[in-house]
Parts: C-alpha cells; sequence; structure tokens
C-alpha cells in the first residue's frame, strides 16, 4: 500500500460527532465557573437524581448559601445544554467535611499561605472560622518558645513564664486582697499589715486607699444630692469606711466631730439625724448659757 502525505489525509479528515458526554461529569468540570472557585471549594455535585442534582457541602451552612444561590446555579447548569436539564437542587450536609479539611492541610493550601503582613481571606462561615483559629493556635503552641506555667499558652519569650492574662489576673486578684484588708482595718500599722498580707507595700496600701475613698465619695454625694439613703441603708456603711480611711484612726477614737468634719453637716444629717439633731441642741444650749 502506497503512503500518502500527511498534508492531503488532513484535508479529508472532518470531525466526528462526539460521543455524548456524562451529565454529572460535564457539571463537576464547569461546578467552579458556576458557583465560583470560594464556594466550589465547599461543595460538589454529587448524583443527578431525575430532575434533580443533588449536590454535597462541607456544612449546613453552605448547604444554606447555595440554597440562596439556587436561580444563578440552575442558571449556569443551563447553559451546559445537557439532555435532560435540571430543575432542581438537594443538598447533603457534611459529606466534605473531611475532604475540605485535608485539602486545606495540602501542599495547594500550603501553597497558598499569605506572606506576613497579608490581610487574610474572610472565613466563609462559622466552622471555616473556628477551624482556622484552632489550626493557628495549634501552630503557634508548637513553635512556642516556652508556655504559661499556669494556663499553658504560648509565649513569645523563652524567659517569660506568665501570659500577659494570667498576669493581669493575679495583679487583679492581688488588688482585690488589699482593697479588702484597707476597707476593713484602714488604721492598722503598715507592719500589721504585712502580717495580714505578705508583701504588702506603702505603694500599693496607699493605691487601695485612694482608690475606695474615690469610689465611697460618689456614692455619699449621689445620696447627698438624691437627699435620701438607699433601702439599704449602704451610704451608712461606706461612710464609716470613708472616715476610718480619711482620719486613719481605729474605730475608738472617731468622735462624731470628726465625722462632721469629713463628711458635712449636710451629709451628716442624713446619714445619722438623731446625732445631727442632738448635736444642734448642744450647741443651742451653749449658746443659751452664754
Amino acid at each position: 500500500m502506497p503512503l500518502e502525505r500527511l498534508q492531503a489525509s488532513l484535508e479529508r479528515w472532518t470531525p466526528g460527532r462526539a460521543r455524548p458526554a456524562d451529565p454529572l461529569a460535564a457539571i463537576s468540570a464547569a461546578w467552579p465557573s458556576i458557583v465560583g472557585p470560594a464556594v466550589a471549594a465547599h461543595s460538589a455535585p454529587l448524583e443527578i437524581s431525575g430532575n434533580a442534582l443533588v449536590i454535597a457541602t462541607r456544612s449546613s451552612a453552605w448547604s444554606q448559601q447555595l440554597q440562596f444561590l439556587s436561580v444563578a446555579i440552575l442558571k449556569g447548569i443551563g447553559a451546559a445544554a445537557l439532555e435532560r436539564p435540571i430543575e432542581r437542587l438537594t443538598f447533603r450536609s457534611g459529606l466534605l467535611r473531611t475532604s475540605a479539611r485535608s485539602a486545606a492541610s495540602g501542599p495547594a493550601a500550603r501553597g497558598r499561605e499569605r506572606a506576613p503582613g497579608a490581610e487574610p481571606e474572610e472565613a466563609c462561615d462559622l466552622e471555616d472560622a473556628l477551624e482556622r483559629l484552632r489550626r493557628r493556635v495549634s501552630s503557634l503552641r508548637r513553635r512556642a518558645p516556652a508556655h504559661c506555667a499556669h494556663c499553658g499558652a504560648p509565649l513569645e519569650l523563652a524567659g517569660d513564664r506568665v501570659c500577659a492574662p494570667c498576669t493581669g489576673a493575679a495583679e487583679n486578684a492581688r488588688a482585690l486582697q488589699v482593697e479588702r484588708l484597707v476597707y476593713l482595718a484602714p488604721w492598722l500599722e503598715p507592719g500589721e499589715m504585712r502580717e495580714q498580707l505578705p508583701g504588702l507595700s506603702a505603694a500599693e496600701f496607699e493605691r487601695a486607699r485612694r482608690s475606695l475613698l474615690q469610689r465611697w465619695w460618689l456614692v455619699l454625694e449621689r445620696a447627698r444630692r438624691a437627699g435620701k439613703l438607699s433601702a439599704s441603708g449602704l451610704e451608712r456603711h461606706v461612710a464609716s469606711s470613708y472616715v476610718l480611711l480619711q482620719s486613719r484612726l481605729s474605730p475608738d477614737r472617731v468622735t462624731p466631730a470628726v465625722a462632721r468634719n469629713l463628711l458635712g453637716p449636710e451629709l451628716e444629717a442624713l446619714l445619722w439625724p438623731h446625732a445631727a439633731d442632738k448635736a444642734k441642741g448642744g450647741d443651742s444650749s451653749k449658746n443659751e448659757s452664754r
């Protein structure tokens, strides 16, 4: 058989009729362009059942999101000119959970790791955000040079022993202890206070004293402006503490005159009306004797 030139063979060739493609395969191939790459990463066509396309999704949130996009998805599928038209969509949640997570940790995902300083991609849903957070925390724990002695959180410096939240919690607890001691016995000498609370410094004491004085005066001033006390009578306890903190006297050395000088006659009359009346009566009798 004589050989024929290739050019002559190509001139006689005409494309034949293509074999009908599998509808599901055609939809799967076009899926990223139909729904977009971000949505396609968390969903996939699963099967065709009658005139319905069954779509597997990673979570119920993704199923709901695709439900909102049903009209656009059906329109995109219709453009594929399938022999059997797809008229509706159904969803099966959770089927892509394992594959999506393995893909997120695979080589392709590692190749998409953001550069330092780059803005992170927005999470697709709450589950995706939590999964990212878990991976980030796990990565930080593995790479951390040290861990918090209290909660085990990763630390940036090898010499650190406690994280900032635990440090803050310890400082708040210490401040509360100091305030409680200052509130109960502000007249104690520094040495006596250190017996009750080891390591107490003069600065700690003064800081707690000023804090309590400021808070107590706000309570008393509010009562003075209102012209009445609360139903619990809290203001009387606050006033007693205020006088002790200001005077630094023990309770047995605080006289009505000391309280009146520190609180003023208006607050004294509001807090202890009988004592104020008695004091006024004593002053008037002294004036009459004169």
